[in-house]
């Protein structure tokens, strides 16, 4: 009999996809897609791919490395949205002149304040189902403090 290929990397299944990641081959994921996500300036990219990373790694067995990857996510994606807002502040926002009036796009609309909260919700379901395997009962609260941030920086760009 001929022997059936092994692939010796990642073993998936039709319904589930992957399900097991060899260690080295995990750790090699985590670092192309991590210097590919802090590269980004595009938020909704950022949140997207890291959710999409995340669950691929926490599938795989590999938790620990999906909440990390996720969480810096989250942190490039706060930071690229606050120099996004900073300088769309500092280009259009002149409530003295009417002649930018046209430019001018509304706070929820120009924010990703929903891309970082989906990718919050998410780190907080990983970190909550770790936690319950450890025996922890504590809850993350990580989508709030995101919630928090978009406030705080609103009042710090405009004054309020």
């Amino acid at each position: 009999m001929k022997r059936r290929k092994v692939n010796n990397l990642c073993r998936c299944t039709p319904k589930e996809g992957i399900i097991a990641l060899h260690p080295d081959f995990a750790r090699q994921v985590y670092d192309q897609q991590l210097s590919r996500l802090l590269c980004s300036g595009n938020p909704g990219f950022i949140a997207g791919r890291a959710i999409q990373m995340g669950n691929i790694l926490y599938k795989a067995g590999r938790p620990l490395l999906a909440l990390d990857l996720m969480r810096k996510a989250l942190n490039h994606l706060l930071f690229v949205d606050d120099d996004l807002q900073r300088d769309y502040a500092a280009d259009h926002f002149c409530p003295i002149n009417p002649d930018y009036y046209q430019w001018y796009s509304p706070w929820r609309e120009r924010v990703s304040e929903v891309d970082a909260r989906k990718l919050a919700a998410r780190i907080d379901e990983l970190q909550n189902e770790i936690s319950g395997h450890l025996g922890h009962h504590e809850r993350s609260m990580l989508r709030f403090r995101v919630h928090d941030f978009y406030e705080s920086l609103f009042m710090d760009i405009y004054d309020v």
